[in-house]
């Protein structure tokens, strides 16, 4: 209860101090209230309504002056505050129409890590942003730089940046990584077309590499020789789309999907030395990609169906052979959703189901988890709970 209190005082005070500025920033609240079952064999809550905690993200947001802009969301989930994003942007007045951003926010790696969840049109994060990501997705601490392209016939965009790199998950049986001294960098390239009157289509190509965690090496197979320690890099690769088709102000249809190719170094056990096996530095590649389709009709109701899959069991630790490590294994899920927006922009009930599935090299046996989940949304203030 006191970090609630502080986390209030920090928001008035800062309501206060924006108000005696010539320009007010926006305030809004979204909240979501989840109530969940689950069909998952052994589970002590099989077949039991689960009324979630009601989750609440508060914005504020507006122009410095008329070249900056500052934006804040604090955040309650798990019955805790926190700042899920904090940052100022220079939107105008540098050369090359370049604006630059500074502070935490959602990194530009693909197009959905980019909104937050209340904006997806399904309600789970997908499954590789799970495995390869925080649990926040790829929030970082750091700055990045836009540049708008000289393309003439549609608009492209180009942003690098340097983070601090807690996003990337580190193994809990390594040396954890020094993240002042060891940045990643990341970047992304994104092009929009319009295709007809009533359809347009953005791509995107994204691309992330740093350091991710230290091993302790024994390079000798012999319990009394000097462990050496190595640098484990990781290199992301990914490849995004979002198709939209509207032909009136009633009805959308919406295909979307993402792509991403892991390549990092990992640790294994190699040949017997002299009394233990010796650790053999490798390099795996893995992968992970969803793809959604949603279709909106009469205005205030929507259809959809998602599929996902990644490298790595999505519940797991992280450590040497688990999450982004793992090349043997995989998950797979299938999503469907029916969502009514009975008055647009402000509030939004929405149903789904997902089940997944998985699979070991092992021939390790585990049945399908199917859960059922219904969520009530609503938008106070000008930041909304959708998109239209």
């Amino acid at each position: 209860m006191r970090k609630e209190l502080v986390f209030l005082f920090i928001i008035i005070f800062s309501y206060s101090v924006y108000s005696q500025s010539n320009i007010n920033p926006d305030i809004s609240l979204i909240g979501t209230f989840n109530t969940s079952t689950n069909f998952i064999k052994d589970n002590p809550d099989y077949g039991k309504l689960n009324f979630e905690m009601p989750q609440m993200e508060l914005y504020i947001d507006g122009y410095l002056n008329p070249y900056a802009r500052a934006t804040a969301n604090i955040a309650y989930e798990e019955e805790e505050f926190s700042v899920e994003e904090l940052y100022a942007n220079i939107v105008r007045g540098l050369p090359l129409d370049m604006q630059i951003k500074a502070g935490k926010f959602l990194v530009g790696f693909g197009k959905i890590n980019t909104q937050h969840p209340h904006v997806w049109p399904f309600l789970n994060r997908p499954l590789f942003h799970q495995v390869f990501f925080s649990e926040e997705g790829f929030n970082e601490i750091g700055a990045s730089v836009n540049f708008l392209l000289p393309t003439e016939n549609f608009y492209s965009n180009l942003e690098l940046g340097i983070y601090k790199g807690e996003s990337i998950p580190e193994l809990t049986d390594t040396n954890s990584v020094e993240r002042g001294t060891n940045p990643i960098f990341v970047g992304r390239l994104s092009s929009f077309f319009d295709i007809t009157d009533y359809s347009n289509l953005e791509v995107g190509l994204s691309g992330a590499y740093g350091c991710y965690s230290k091993a302790q090496l024994n390079a000798l197979g012999d319990s009394n020789s000097e462990m050496e320690e190595k640098a484990l890099n990781y290199l992301y690769g990914g490849v995004d789309f979002k198709f939209k088709y509207s032909p009136d102000s009633y009805s959308a249809f919406t295909l979307q999907g993402e792509a991403l190719l892991n390549n990092r170094d990992v640790v294994r056990e190699g040949a017997f030395g002299i009394d233990r096996y010796i650790d053999e530095l490798q390099k795996i590649t893995t992968f992970g990609a969803f793809i959604y389709a949603d279709y909106r009709f009469e205005k205030h109701f929507s259809v959809g169906a998602k599929y996902d899959y990644t490298a790595g069991i999505v519940d797991d630790e992280p450590g040497f052979y688990t999450l982004a490590n793992d090349d043997q294994n995989s998950t797979q899920g299938i999503e469907g959703w029916l969502s009514y927006y009975p008055v647009e922009e402000t509030i939004m009930l929405r149903f789904g189901v997902q089940h997944l599935s998985f699979n070991y090299a092992d021939d390790t046996q585990r049945d399908g988890e199917t859960t059922l989940k219904l969520q009530l949304l609503f938008s106070l203030g000008p930041h909304k709970a959708h998109q239209f």
